[in-house]
């Protein structure tokens, strides 16, 4: 399953102990992988574990076209703001960023050197930046968390869309993900056709929604302050914005995906031409 470093699979619970072996001794730069996401609420549509299984797709893909190994160490995340919903399992954020640090220090043990972490839960990323500041510092080594394509027309589709209809979760571009990953488990029929937002929301705040406006900047910035703590505050299916789960495009997300992972492996392409810095030596 390696052989003078060139794996032949990829996930770490599938690889043996002399495998990851080789591919650390010859592969140069080795960069693990590690996936983090969620169980939570997905309106009425969408399944429990979205992120989760999203994030591993991604990671596996990347670790394959790059030659890293992927570790998807836990399927919850930082999900609170979710329990008013049936379903939803969430760790503390402490426990998630043990979970984190524990992964990358154990590794880093044994000599890994460069991380990539991938998050598919919006709630998880304040830890994740702390855990990415705090790796460096506590174990010497680097830590990615790329984010992006930003620049792609298709990104720009995407970014507008989560503006103007805060299109944020189980709407358009979040159900066009599973319909093209795992679509035998969406159930959109539970959706109905002539679905209506269910976004309770001081209609001044919805207006900020608007990117075209010219103080856009500053009201969107108002809106996320005003923003409730716990989505069964502003919506009685958990669906967020204003767009119809029935828009969604498998196709059109096909493409970001592939975008988006050859973006990642390109970063760790490009990483691993830099030596290590003397900082994380040793």
């Amino acid at each position: 399953m390696s052989e003078k470093g060139k794996l032949s699979k990829f996930w770490i619970t599938e690889l043996t102990r002399p495998a990851f072996e080789d591919w650390l001794e010859h592969e140069e730069h080795p960069v693990v992988v590690i996936g983090i996401g969620s169980i939570e609420q997905h309106g009425p549509h969408l399944p429990l574990g979205m992120d989760s299984m999203a994030v591993k797709r991604y990671i596996h893909e990347v670790a394959k076209r790059s030659n890293s190994v992927a570790v998807h160490p836990c399927w919850p995340g930082f999900s609170p703001h979710h329990l008013g919903f049936k379903g939803t399992v969430t760790f503390s954020w402490d426990t998630l960023m043990g979970v984190l640090m524990d992964t990358i220090g154990s590794l880093a043990y044994h000599g890994v050197k460069r991380f990539v972490i991938m998050n598919g839960h919006g709630g998880n990323r304040n830890i994740m930046n702390l855990v990415v500041q705090l790796a460096k510092r506590e174990y010497g080594v680097m830590v990615a968390a790329p984010s992006g394509p930003d620049s792609t027309e298709l990104a720009k589709v995407f970014a507008d869309r989560q503006k103007r209809l805060w299109d944020v979760h189980s709407g358009i571009n979040e159900t066009g993900t599973a319909l093209y990953m795992f679509p035998e488990l969406v159930e959109l029929d539970r959706v109905p056709e002539d679905w209506t937002p269910s976004l309770d929301v001081d209609p001044k705040l919805r207006a900020f929604l608007d990117p075209d406006r010219g103080d856009y900047e500053v009201v969107s910035q108002v809106r996320a302050a005003c923003s409730q703590p716990d989505t069964d505050d502003f919506s009685t299916d958990g669906i967020y914005g204003l767009g119809s789960p029935h828009d969604a495009d498998p196709e059109e997300y096909a493409k970001r995906f592939e975008k988006r992972v050859e973006f990642v492996v390109e970063l760790i392409r490009e990483w691993k031409k830099i030596p290590t810095p003397p900082a994380f030596q040793g």
